[in-house]
């Protein structure tokens, strides 16, 4: 039992990640993006059709959308949603006018609950390889109990899978590097090959993995005693990446159901295509669409591929109560110091003052893929969530796992009362939050009530309090409202009766109003209320809103108020 007890200790974690994932989003009404990710995966699974959503990779919504299958729901592919591969129409009448959405959204999640149990599972197995049992504890409840890995691993979007694929394939090919395997090479590559089919992201993954091999030689070799191995030479390390590479683009046709064209149907076909028929003027670019012109990668990654490029310029950014419109640098640093908890910032401090004492390849393992993923996510520009930092954190979890095992081994009891006193103050940081993980903030930010001043978006804001807005109407006998709505769910649904004020909705309401008087009940998602997507006439109407004390709220972001003037306000007398 003595040597068991890691194992037993990490089971608990796994189950208590679980039992706090799903009882957390059976609450959250679909986040933006589920509006979009969840219908297309359908698609993609029911019709072999491609046409839907082209800013993500199918891999996870394959996923996702494989339990759908025990409902079978319903499409109209005569709707003209559907026709004109409008998304986010075709989005809200699939999961709101011809199915159950709550049902759909449910199943759909469920996929995303076992990878992130997974990756639960993989942080404790490696942390555990490469620092004893010790670390290997500390590491699985620190990803346990991480509100990143809570909030995102129940929702039906592409960054927790993005993160567990990134994490398996550094793992496994630096074990590749550390003593060659053939089994151990084949998940490299499949593991790579998902991550390519998740995200579009994933180039970053493909630097990584060539630095790696760069670096290789620096770490030596990690050997059981009495094992043979044979030098990695620089000949089969590119030989090694070379089958890396080959794997992968095999799970990437996979993906596609080995299907080159996007659409069945020749029109959508055709619609689709004009990505990749219109002038390229990176070399880079053009490449890639020659190749999905030659059969050599399907049509819909590249014209995926292509889109994202060209229409993820960047967006207004919020931050720290400022609008801009363009990014702000230390925008992934802050949120990094702001939605972390203290006591893994504290470990991680540790792991950065243990750095020159850690074996070469153990520190190349960990800090390498942080530092290229943080530094190629901070130049992308596109600053809209703290999310996007998300594959870093598994490597977090390793290096804060050995700093608190090497605490706790550095003067007994007082290393272990240190660790002790950090894990539930950890504990208790994450559950306090609890159903509300995507709203967490720690301690230095104020924590969730004082989130919404510092960051927004899908940091904080996703959509996904639309029901509990409509449980606080029925609670508080409010009949009719008044509604800035940042997301994809269909108030209707939920049995809202509102008329929609400016706001960031998609699909876009078909009519808005800017009238409030007296007695109103008003309700803004706070993205809206900090105006960053809206136009600049309409953000001193959000500028007078805030500075009203709120009657209520739907979550931590949803605030409801009840203004006492008239808007817009009077013309004043001659």
């Amino acid at each position: 039992m003595r040597r068991r007890w890691p194992a037993v200790v990490a089971a608990a974690a796994v189950a208590l990640q679980v039992g706090l994932t799903v009882s957390a989003m059976r609450g959250n009404t679909a986040t933006f993006d589920e509006g979009a990710h969840l219908p297309a995966g359908w698609t993609h699974l029911a019709l072999g059709d491609h046409r839907l959503n082209p800013e993500q990779p199918p891999l996870l919504k394959l996923l996702a959308a494989a339990p759908l299958a025990l409902v079978r729901p319903v499409v109209h592919t005569d709707d003209p949603a559907w026709v004109q591969a409008r998304q986010w129409e075709f989005g809200r009448r699939f999961l709101y006018r011809w199915n159950d959405g709550s049902r759909l959204l449910f199943l759909g999640r469920l996929p995303i609950v076992a990878l992130a149990a997974l990756l639960v599972v993989a942080v404790f197995l490696e942390s555990r390889r490469r620092f004893g049992p010790t670390a290997g504890v500390a590491s699985v409840l620190l990803c346990a109990l991480s509100p990143d890995v809570l909030a995102h691993g129940s929702l039906v979007t592409t960054d927790l899978g993005f993160a567990l694929f990134f994490f398996l394939a550094v793992v496994s090919f630096a074990r590749t590097l550390e003593r060659p395997s053939v089994v151990v090479l084949l998940g490299c590559g499949l593991a790579t090959g998902a991550a390519f089919a998740a995200k579009f992201s994933a180039p970053v993954l493909a630097l990584v993995l060539v630095l790696m091999a760069a670096a290789g030689g620096l770490g030596g070799r990690r050997t059981e005693p009495g094992a043979q191995t044979k030098d990695l030479t620089p000949a089969r390390t590119a030989g090694a990446l070379a089958a890396v590479a080959v794997l992968a683009l095999a799970v990437v046709w996979a993906a596609y159901g080995f299907r080159h064209d996007l659409s069945p149907d020749p029109v959508a076909r055709a619609a689709g295509r004009s990505t990749l028929e219109q002038p390229i003027a990176s070399l880079p670019l053009r490449t890639l669409a020659a190749a999905a012109e030659a059969g050599l990668l399907p049509e819909d990654y590249v014209r995926g591929l292509l889109f994202v490029v060209t229409h993820s310029a960047a967006r207004p950014t919020f931050l720290l109560g400022t609008v801009s419109d363009h990014p702000l640098p230390g925008y992934f640093l802050v949120t990094f110091l702001l939605k972390t908890p203290v006591p893994l910032l504290l470990l991680t401090a540790v792991a950065l003052v243990r750095l020159p004492r850690l074996a070469a390849r153990d520190a190349l393992f960990l800090w390498l893929p942080v530092l290229v993923y943080a530094a190629a996510t901070a130049a992308r520009g596109l600053e809209i969530g703290h999310r996007h930092l998300l594959p870093v954190y598994p490597f977090l979890f390793l290096a804060a796992g050995e700093a608190a095992a090497r605490l706790v081994a550095w003067r007994r009891p007082a290393g272990l009362v240190v660790v002790g006193l950090l894990g539930g103050w950890y504990a208790l940081s994450t559950v306090r939050t609890h159903p509300h993980h995507l709203a967490y903030f720690n301690e230095i930010a104020g924590g969730p009530a004082n989130g919404w001043r510092l960051l927004v978006d899908s940091n904080l804001d996703w959509g996904q309090d639309l029901g509990r807005l409509a449980r606080w109407t029925r609670e508080n006998g409010v009949a009719h409202l008044k509604l800035s709505y940042f997301g994809s769910a269909d108030p209707g649904y939920y049995g809202l009766d509102a008329d929609m004020l400016p706001g960031y909705t998609a699909p876009h309401p078909p009519r808005v109003t800017r009238d409030i008087v007296p007695g109103d009940v008003v309700a803004v998602s706070v993205t809206n209320l900090q105006g960053v997507y809206l136009a600049p006439e309409d953000r001193p109407l959000m500028a007078a809103l805030r500075a009203l004390p709120p009657a209520g709220r739907a979550g931590w972001s949803i605030r409801i108020y009840r203004p006492g003037f008239r808007w817009p306000p009077p013309e004043p007398r001659p």
